[in-house]
């Protein structure tokens, strides 16, 4: 009798432990749903975030092109009608051109340029940063290209302007806040001897960036085309000074 109270008491504290542990286990399960909606109810929400915010840069572009296409009109009509608008416009164009508003061509170069194939370079095993292209790389290649007298220079199509940031992100690299990804392809107009010439110096920075193995090519083009600057340039702080401010400017 004893006995069987025994296996009885036994089995009860068996029952009431797996009771526990089922609890336990059916309050975890609601929990990780629970984290589990929320985190997928926040995920739709970013979408939706992000969704508006494109349709919202399209309609911007579109308002864009179509006060481009007034302006174009505008020009045509005044051009028409005026020696001294043509004369106006034709300044507006040159402005434009030196500015990177207007898509440009001529003879040039392209280069390009990928991350390395492997992490072992001279002898060395590099780190998985080391084998990769740098927004400080693509800034120095922009750098010596200017310095040659490239007239006009863009990666993967996005036009170089005096305003232009090229950086890093994390891994990525943004110009003009684009993202971009390997190959870069780098285009500069201009002479296209003297731009070649300044990229393949010994020592120089595509040099270095070839000892280290990273795969870089570099094509002479009798006729390169460079897309216009698709972003907008505002200046609230910097004001041009008229002539009869110069003295007096601090």
């Amino acid at each position: 009798m004893i006995k069987n109270h025994k296996t009885q008491l036994s089995i009860g504290i068996v029952v009431l432990v797996l009771a526990f542990l089922i609890a336990i286990q059916v309050k975890s399960v609601t929990v990780n749903n629970a984290t589990e909606s929320q985190q997928n109810l926040r995920v739709d929400e970013l979408l939706g975030d992000l969704k508006k915010e494109r349709e919202k840069t399209e309609d911007l572009e579109k308002q864009l092109d179509a006060y481009r296409n007034d302006i174009a009109q505008y020009r045509k009509d005044a051009e028409q009608h005026s020696g001294y608008s043509k004369f106006l416009s034709e300044q507006l164009k040159r402005a434009e051109l030196m500015a990177g508003f207007v898509d440009v061509q001529g003879p040039g170069i392209t280069i390009s340029l990928s991350d390395m194939g492997n992490r072992k370079a001279a002898n060395t095993i590099l780190s998985a940063n080391e084998t990769l292209i740098h927004d400080e790389d693509i800034r120095r290649i922009i750098n010596e290209l200017c310095a040659a007298g490239a007239e006009a220079i863009c990666v993967n199509d996005s036009r170089i302007i005096s305003t232009s940031a090229v950086r890093c992100v994390g891994p990525t690299i943004l110009v003009n806040d684009t993202k971009m990804a390997p190959p870069y392809i780098i285009k500069a107009i201009g002479n296209a001897d003297q731009l070649s010439a300044a990229m393949n110096l010994n020592g120089g920075v595509i040099d270095n960036m070839k000892v280290w193995g990273f795969t870089i090519s570099i094509t002479k083009n009798n006729k390169l085309v460079i897309p216009k600057y698709s972003g907008t340039v505002n200046f609230s702080s910097a004001t041009a000074i008229e002539a009869t401010q110069e003295g007096a400017a601090e």
